[in-house]
């Protein structure tokens, strides 16, 4: 997803759940964890994404809730897309570290949201090359939040990618 604003731009004739079903299913086809853990793009405005993760089988734990691992994941992925969206065309980004704060359980489906400020979308819009801490949270069935955290996330243009790697 190199360049998700443009994605997103170019299918402005869908309706929006269809929007982030078809960018779901493209960003499925590039990660593997995103389509085997079931993960849906749920909203995308500029500066904030939500992925919503299902209360499946195959990602529950034995007290019944979704893993707090799987839950951190879609937290990482929520805080690299509200970045991405952002970036220039063509240039790579790379999560560098993740810090989670598993405060209880998780019950039922999850919501994961990242979010970044006006002073950060300029630094990230503006330079070839940088690095961003972003702030995610996942939230549960109940409304509590059980999952706080940020993202360690580092980009560079196209052309100077190939060391980033």
């Amino acid at each position: 997803m190199s360049d998700l604003s443009g994605s997103l731009d170019r299918l402005g004739f869908l309706p929006r759940g269809w929007r982030y079903r078809v960018v779901s299913a493209a960003l499925g086809r590039q990660s593997r964890y995103f389509r085997t853990h079931g993960f849906r793009i749920v909203d995308i405005e500029p500066g904030r994404v939500s992925i919503l993760a299902g209360n499946r089988r195959h990602l529950r734990n034995r007290a019944g809730g979704i893993h707090s691992m799987a839950a951190s994941l879609a937290g990482e992925y929520a805080a690299a897309l509200v970045v991405a969206q952002h970036l220039a065309r063509g240039a790579k980004l790379v999560v560098k570290a993740v810090q989670a704060d598993f405060r209880k359980p998780l019950r039922g489906d999850i919501h994961a949201h990242a979010s970044i400020d006006a002073a950060q979308i300029v630094a990230v819009s503006g330079s070839t090359e940088g690095r961003a801490r972003i702030a995610m949270r996942v939230v549960d069935a109940s409304g509590t939040v059980p999952i706080r955290g940020h993202v360690d996330v580092v980009w560079r243009s196209s052309s100077r990618a190939d060391g980033l790697l």
